[in-house]
């Protein structure tokens, strides 16, 4: 191996140890190594930035922030308390909760979905007395379902399609391209 791949070797285990160890953020340490990468020369600038110009990522980045806004204006907490309401049981909790999750997130990606939601999920999980590690992995498992529907639901499927497109002379993907494998396995999944 050259001193190119001896490098990147050890930035990758330096980075691992770094997020596993530290508090320091984990964007912090990865244009760190990002940084070592292009000044020292074993990738070139324009590839090593080329992933800021991907759609998905710009996708994600905007959803973000339709996500932050509908936080900061109440928009998500009057959504919890007249969607959500007040279920009689943890089933009719989970049905509430799993149903417009997974709707959202096939229209918005998931992790910002998830990220908007855990606040006043907890909240709304303390109000009915019900333990908020109940719901968590149930909001996960209903973004991710969600998610899997459309084009714009996963940060994975954007990535996907723009390498797709990239790669072929087919073109974009169109959004409900994944609908017809992705809606029994949503169903089945949210059933189970």
């Amino acid at each position: 191996m050259g001193w190119e791949a001896w490098l990147t070797a050890a930035l990758s285990v330096g980075s691992l140890i770094l997020l596993a160890s530290t508090r320091l953020p984990p964007h912090s340490v990865m244009f760190f190594a990002l940084t070592v990468l292009i000044t020292t020369g074993v990738l070139p600038a324009n590839e090593a930035l080329a992933g800021f110009s991907n759609s998905g990522l710009i996708t994600v980045a905007a959803l973000f922030i339709v996500a932050a806004g509908m936080r900061d204006t109440g928009a998500i907490d009057l959504l919890i308390q007249r969607l959500l309401g007040r279920p009689t049981s943890l089933r009719s909790a989970l049905a509430r909760l799993c149903v417009p999750v997974s709707l959202c997130s096939a229209f918005m990606n998931n992790t910002p979905i998830v990220a908007t939601m855990v606040p006043g999920i907890a909240a709304w999980a303390r109000r009915l007395d019900v333990a908020p590690s109940k719901l968590m992995i149930p909001l996960s498992y209903a973004s991710i379902l969600g998610g899997t529907l459309t084009l714009l639901g996963t940060s994975t499927n954007l990535v996907v399609n723009g390498q797709y497109a990239r790669l072929t002379d087919a073109g974009e993907l169109s959004l409900l391209f994944l609908l017809p494998v992705a809606l029994p396995a949503a169903v089945i999944g949210l059933a189970a």
